[in-house]
């Protein structure tokens, strides 16, 4: 069965890394690849915001 049939035509990608800092705190720094921006947050669900902007619209069958 090819998994890839039923993966979207569009797609944003996106490189996240994660440092462990001293004292147990996280950093995050976030890419959007396909326009080169980024941002550092200190939780992941700040990450996750930041990424929504890049959400793509459903596109609609033709």
């Amino acid at each position: 069965m090819d998994k890839t049939k039923h993966l979207p035509k569009q797609q944003t990608t996106f490189l996240v890394r994660c440092w462990l800092l001293p004292g147990g705190s996280r950093r995050y720094q976030v890419r959007h690849v396909q326009s080169g921006q980024e941002a550092q947050t200190d939780s992941l669900e700040a990450a996750l915001d930041w990424m929504e902007q890049f959400r793509l619209e459903p596109s609609k069958p033709e």
